[in-house]
């Protein structure tokens, strides 16, 4: 919807499964709007987050949730084909530019062989008098969740974004806010044995939707208005080999009216034969974004 010059600088940070350090631009005058590169993460929103800025010099300002300095909190995806995505799908380093390490260093260290990889940024708009030098910005959810980055604050004075866009002009908060991830219920199966393929139904009485965070499996699904149901393949012939290669979401009208509207009535699970796999179970995880 509109063009962010510095996007691939906010994404670097996740070649190295983390948050960035510094902010992006990592210099700044009192009053600019800068943005926090924030890691991996799940619970961070506007309406849970709390934004201390201390400066080099004085008292910290504090921006309470829901404060209009904290302009949006938006989830950065790479390049479905960039090299550290198809590198760490294909388990090779030499033709994908050291992609399968970078992609494993994820893996391992942030997101627990999850490759639903995404980038938290939020746009933080700078309080307009400052003191010069080194300011730390540290974002704090509900759940307690901290993430911390430094700006360094020089002379003049600034200007919040605008965040223009193409053939639109300067964009609404409520254009910015249409970017942020929706409520959603995050779907993920447990069992003792990584099955071939699933079937879930779950009940409902809102409009759902079903969303596929990753292309490694085939997910077709069908939604008479109260009934849902999911079925879950490999998307090649090899089987899926992780449990986080299940985890779907769902969204839409169903995903407001959390742990009333949705619920879970029947999971089976198969092997690659079409044997049954007993003691699968599904859990869901209420991600409530009004």
């Amino acid at each position: 919807m509109f063009k962010l010059f510095f996007s691939l600088v906010l994404l670097l940070p996740l070649i190295a499964g983390c948050s960035g350090v510094q902010t992006f631009p990592n210099m700044a005058r009192a009053g600019d709007t800068v943005s926090v590169a924030m890691g991996w993460q799940k619970r961070f929103k506007r309406n849970n987050t709390t934004v201390t800025i201390t400066p080099s010099v004085g008292e910290p300002v504090v921006y309470q949730p829901d404060d209009p300095a904290i302009r949006a909190i938006i989830n950065f995806y790479p390049d479905p084909l960039s090299n550290i995505v198809i590198g760490t799908k294909t388990e090779n380093d030499t033709f994908f530019k050291y992609g399968n390490t970078y992609g494993s260093l994820i893996n391992s260290n942030y997101t627990d062989g999850d490759m639903d990889w995404w980038q938290t940024v939020a746009f933080v708009d700078l309080p307009s008098t400052m003191s010069e030098g080194e300011a730390n910005i540290q974002l704090t959810n509900s759940d307690g969740d901290i993430s911390n980055s430094i700006v360094n604050i020089i002379e003049g004075g600034g200007v919040a974004g605008l965040f223009n866009a193409e053939g639109v002009g300067p964009m609404t908060s409520t254009q910015l806010a249409s970017l942020e991830r929706a409520s959603n219920f995050e779907v993920s199966i447990n069992a003792s044995v990584i099955p071939y393929a699933v079937e879930m139904e779950f009940t409902h009485t809102k409009k759902a939707i079903v969303i596929n965070p990753n292309e490694l499996k085939n997910i077709t699904w069908n939604d008479d208005g109260s009934l849902l149901k999911v079925m879950i393949l490999p998307a090649s012939s090899s089987p899926l080999t992780s449990l986080h290669d299940f985890k779907f979401y769902i969204s839409g009208e169903a995903a407001i009216e959390f742990f009333q509207d949705i619920s879970v009535q029947t999971v089976k699970a198969y092997d690659v034969n079409g044997n049954d796999i007993p003691g699968v179970s599904v859990s869901l995880v209420a991600d409530y974004r009004l």
